[in-house]
């Protein structure tokens, strides 16, 4: 029995000492990645001013894989695959670095942590096989393009539906429409002169979801002329979304995008309420009625598709998607007015929440770089320059949501 209990403490003696030196050897390890990386590869939180975390490895945590599948379609040869979510990496991690091609490639030369964080192989002499500048402009401008890379942001915002779908946060619950200008080059002949801005340009035009959890969301955007109606990507951008599963509940737009044709079909198309300030000289229109819906449908009472004893609901739904827009329109905007005067208050307040967007667009605008990132000429720099900051958003939030974090999704702060 004594031998038995001998056995039995030496036993337990090496099992400690093992379990002492897998500890020191974990803690041994975490203190290395610390050093080398500047946090934990495991331990994923969202960083903030107080609790700061590199890029490349905020970047590291991404799954990789809807990037990927979206970007091989544009590679002929599979063996280059197995670069791509590095390079994919590489193009968001310019992009908030606000660095060019070279020294993108020059930064990660000289920080092989990072190029190791980002995805690139280790050679056998332990440096990294790191793309030169030249590679990633070629990627970027002529393999990918604005088309491109608006590919593999729907991509990414797909991919954001289904995440936010897990995680119980809807996208469309409070949306906003706006416009910006953004500052061309000197040598820019293409670009228009705008005398409400002031400048030469060109304008960009957002759709952005609101959410007090998730911050403001950038969704879709279209680059156009500075002198053009940005209140006409408001339905593109209304398709757009509801093909991706985007369902918009409330939408709040300012005077441009409050047309009577927008009006009828956000409304009675897609079925969101569309929010809008009453602009002095509308006047309430006393031919907008139930009877006037009604005359109006009974003109198409020869087409195929027209049907006796139709509610209003269809008929109203009906004259929208013949073009009959004014009636509709009107109609609506009779209830807007009637709100505004029963109580004026109460409607701007509700109104106001429109004012986030323009917030929203002074981010992307300056704290994103996109005004800093235009250098050259032309519409499709521009546009490049912007559908670039909105992938790189995009991936922002999907390492959020993917790590199970819907605070402030597109927020840059803490990254360093």
């Amino acid at each position: 029995m004594w031998e038995l209990d001998v056995d039995a403490h030496i036993k337990n003696y090496w099992k400690k000492i093992d379990e002492a030196g897998a500890s020191l050897f974990e803690e041994k390890f975490k203190q290395r990645e610390y050093e080398r990386f500047g946090g934990s590869r495991t331990a994923f939180y969202n960083p903030d001013d107080d609790h700061p975390m590199r890029l490349a490895l905020f970047l590291s945590f991404m799954d990789v894989t809807p990037l990927e599948e979206v970007m091989k379609l544009f590679y002929n040869r599979l063996k280059s695959v197995k670069y791509l979510g590095s390079m994919g990496r590489t193009l968001i991690f310019m992009k908030l670095k606000h660095f060019t091609p070279g020294q993108t490639a020059n930064y990660l030369r000289t920080h092989p942590c990072d190029a190791e964080l980002l995805g690139y192989e280790q050679k056998p002499d332990g440096s990294f096989e790191i793309p030169c500048g030249e590679t990633i402009r070629l990627n970027l401008k002529n393999r990918f393009g604005v088309e491109g890379v608006k590919k593999i942001d729907h991509a990414i915002v797909v991919a954001i539906r289904g995440s936010t779908e897990t995680l119980s946060v809807d996208l469309g619950e409070c949306c906003g429409s706006d416009a910006f200008p953004v500052r061309s080059v000197s040598s820019d002949k293409t670009a228009e002169y705008n005398g409400h801005y002031k400048v030469n340009g060109y304008k960009v035009a957002t759709t952005e979801s609101y959410n007090s959890e998730t911050g403001i969301v950038p969704l879709v955007g279209d680059v156009i002329g500075i002198n053009e109606d940005e209140g006409k990507t408001l339905i593109p951008h209304m398709k757009h979304l509801k093909n991706i599963g985007i369902q918009v509940k409330d939408h709040f737009v300012d005077g441009k995008y409050a047309t009577l044709s927008n009006i009828a079909q956000v409304e009675v198309v897609h079925g969101a309420s569309l929010h809008y300030n009453i602009v002095k000289n509308w006047a309430y229109n006393n031919d907008a009625t139930s009877f006037d819906i009604k005359v109006e449908y009974q003109k198409f009472h020869n087409e195929s598709d027209f049907r006796v004893s139709a509610s209003e609901g269809f008929m109203m739904r009906y004259l929208v998607k013949k073009g009959c827009y004014e009636p509709v329109g009107h109609m609506m905007r009779n209830m807007h007015i009637a709100a505004k005067e029963e109580c004026p208050d109460g409607y701007l307040d509700h109104f106001h929440q429109r004012n986030m967007t323009e917030s929203e667009n002074d981010y992307i605008k300056n704290d994103t770089g996109l005004q800093q990132g235009i250098k050259r000429k032309g519409k499709e720099t521009v546009a490049l320059e912007f559908h670039l900051t909105l992938l790189a958003l995009h991936v922002l939030a999907l390492v959020r949501l993917q790590n199970g974090c819907k605070k402030h999704l597109v927020s840059k702060r803490g990254l360093t």
